[in-house]
């Protein structure tokens, strides 16, 4: 082959190289610009989903607290909504762990006003533990699964398990405090050494604070054990203080 023919072979296998080259870059590039629109969309879908969630959750979220304040769901149909708003948040963003637990505590609420079956409790349990996998560190439903547990199967393994749950995620949290104390109390002749240590443990966290101190001396005296706290009160110079308040006065003298 002469060096003219090479060199002319060289050119035209150079001017190829190049138009593949760009041919294949521009493809690159509309493949990248396609990637960039698909995840753009994805990304707007789900941030569109999870507000559309939130604003169910919100909507739920309401109705629980109002029903917290009067002690009661005016009607069936006000509770059938507000199950119905926790559902479609719960659908829409099934991996967020306030929802899950949301809908577990309205149909607690259900059962308890006789718009759901007890039968419905073994569900409820299930939504609360759905909670604690998808954010074991939060204790509002491991409060939840301890007062239920207890309820369902009295003061079993399982129970002590969840108080230590929650006991480990929110020692100085009122409503932990409150749920431990409350199914210690309920089950006081069960109780060991180290598990009544335990309960004048947080009971030493709930007298620093007086709305947290009423919940569990009214609580104690709605089922007559309420000596076993106003004798710490009495006798512990600690509570020099509580045993000078109104609650001390309300709940532990006769």
């Amino acid at each position: 082959m002469s060096i003219s023919s090479a060199s002319s072979h060289h050119t035209s296998g150079s001017l190829f190289g190049k138009l593949f080259g760009k041919l294949f870059g521009k493809k690159l590039n509309y493949i990248a610009v396609a990637l960039l629109i698909l995840l753009t969309l994805y990304g707007l879908s789900s941030s569109f989903s999870r507000g559309v969630a939130n604003a169910w959750y919100f909507n739920a979220e309401f109705s629980l607290n109002d029903w917290a304040k009067q002690k009661t769901i005016k009607d069936e149909a006000e509770y059938q909504q507000a199950l119905s708003a926790i559902h479609k948040a719960q659908t829409l963003d099934p991996t967020h762990p306030h929802y899950a637990h949301m809908v577990g505590r309205i149909m607690h609420w259900g059962v308890d006003m006789g718009f759901e079956d007890k039968r419905k409790l073994a569900e409820i349990n299930q939504w609360y533990l759905s909670a604690t996998q998808l954010r074991p560190l939060w204790p509002d439903p491991w409060v939840d699964l301890l007062r239920l547990n207890n309820y369902l199967h009295g003061y079993n393994e399982q129970t002590k398990y969840y108080i230590t749950q929650a006991l480990a995620t929110g020692p100085y949290i009122d409503l932990v405090t409150v749920g431990t104390i409350e199914v210690w109390l309920l089950n006081w002749p069960l109780l060991s050494g180290k598990e009544i240590e335990l309960l004048f443990k947080q009971f030493d966290v709930a007298t620093t604070q007086p709305k947290t101190l009423r919940q569990v001396l009214q609580f104690a005296k709605d089922i007559n054990r309420e000596k076993l706290l106003c004798s710490q009160l009495k006798f512990n110079p600690s509570y020099a203080k509580q045993k000078d308040s109104y609650l001390y006065r309300r709940f532990c003298l006769k």
